[in-house]
């Protein structure tokens, strides 16, 4: 029960940051790009220019790539187990973002991703076991060299993140997220100068701002954004209340210092 109360605190407030950022999405109109200012924009467009990396796990061209690696923890007293959150892999940084007016320079490398999975997989560092779990979602050469992955090579990349030495043991899933060419995209972050313009007309960059912490990547519209964020945050804000007033309640009655009728 206390852990189901410090979760459902965790949540409430989890809930009530996300909240915060539906409203500020909401109340920044998308603009061209020709049209942003200097301070928080919403764009959308398309990402453009030639991929500076290769994503680890599906092999996909890309501007970036995010990895989340998870690590099943098994439970003996039900016999079963769950996941947990173990590390993350990111790499890339920087791409263009191109409408009707023009193009924008993006740096991705502080941003909150709300991307399409390309490629899930497990691997199993305790049987050698190595599979994957979900249709991989790239070009035919990526799936090639995706599947000629071997258990070693992606518990090696655990290793390398958690910044350890050898294979990683353990069970593991990674799930990997990418922004592509020729992709779609709305951004939501602040503008500020470019310190490396390659010319007159690349004079923007759009980052996380030190001021307004909001910068959002994702593969949806904004109709899809919002209603994302106001899902979660009500999911959030009323499960999380829901079960620590749950919980509190149950520690309270444990204790003899609530009585129930």
């Amino acid at each position: 029960m206390v852990f189901g109360l410090g979760f459902g605190l965790y949540s409430f407030f989890k809930g009530l940051r996300i909240y915060r950022e539906y409203r500020v999405i909401e109340d920044t109109p998308e603009m061209p790009v020709r049209s942003i200012a200097m301070g928080l924009v919403a764009v959308r467009g398309r990402a453009v220019g030639e991929p500076p990396v290769t994503s680890p796990i599906s092999r996909t061209p890309c501007y970036f790539y995010k990895v989340e690696i998870e690590k099943w923890q098994s439970n003996s007293r039900s016999g079963g187990g769950t996941w947990h959150h173990y590390a993350a892999g990111t790499g890339g940084g920087e791409f263009y973002l191109e409408d009707a007016t023009g193009k924008v320079l993006v740096d991705a490398r502080q941003a909150e991703l709300d991307l399409v999975c390309v490629e899930e997989r497990e691997v199993d560092g305790t049987t050698g076991l190595f599979y994957s779990t979900m249709p991989v979602i790239a070009s035919d050469s990526a799936l090639d060299a995706a599947l000629g992955s071997s258990d070693e090579h992606l518990l090696a990349y655990v290793s390398k993140i958690r910044g350890a030495s050898g294979l990683a043991h353990g069970q593991f899933r990674l799930t990997e997220y990418c922004i592509e060419p020729e992709q779609w995209y709305d951004v939501t972050g602040t503008c500020a100068e470019n310190p490396h313009p390659a010319g007159e007309h690349d004079r923007n960059l759009i980052k996380k701002g030190q001021n307004e912490p909001t910068f959002l990547i994702s593969s949806k519209d904004k109709k899809g954004v919002e209603s994302s964020l106001r899902w979660k945050a009500a999911g959030g804000v009323f499960g999380g209340a829901g079960l620590a007033i749950a919980c509190l309640a149950g520690l309270l009655i444990r204790f003899g210092l609530l009585s129930v009728p």
